[in-house]
């Protein structure tokens, strides 16, 4: 196993050390649109959630991508609700528009999830190892798309799961 993956599935396991970027609404934040041709966007990336962990009683998925030289959550997923991305410190709000692949806890190898914005992202994983509760998903890419055509990629690996 990859020692990325290795690292990002420990810090899976840390429910509480999600960082936050000190927006203080997904919605607020939301009204600002995203341009990912500007310098600001292709230089901040995806960056970290302010809340990842998914909510009692709830199924989804986290994904986490490397911000320097350990993971950072930067997507979430609660299914049956809307997903989060923070976009160049804007988090953004999306709903599941496609999926298709194997499914598992309300989510599938591949996803695609739009704001009403315009923003577009794709999201597919491969389900790996199983836990109690959950499966790892590995060899994962977000691609992030503007209502421009401007797009960004990034690996990604995680957990899909319910917490009780």
């Amino acid at each position: 196993m990859n020692k990325s993956i290795l690292a990002i599935c420990s810090f899976a396991a840390l429910a509480g050390a999600c960082v936050t970027d000190g927006m203080s609404s997904p919605r607020q934040a939301e009204a600002a649109r995203i341009d990912l041709a500007s310098d600001a966007a292709g230089a901040q990336g995806l960056r970290p959630l302010g809340d990842a962990a998914l909510p009692d009683k709830s199924c989804g998925m986290i994904l986490w991508t490397l911000e320097g030289v350990r993971p950072a959550a930067v997507f979430r997923f609660v299914s049956g609700k809307e997903a989060e991305i923070n976009i160049a410190g804007q988090p953004v709000m999306l709903t599941r528009t496609e999926q298709d692949g194997a499914a598992g806890f309300g989510v599938f190898e591949r996803q695609v999830f739009e704001s009403e914005d315009g923003v577009t992202v794709e999201v597919s994983a491969r389900f790996g190892l199983g836990f109690d509760g959950g499966a790892y998903l590995e060899k994962g890419l977000i691609k992030v798309r503007d209502d421009q055509g401007w797009s960004m990629v990034a690996p990604t690996a995680g957990i899909a799961g319910c917490k009780n």
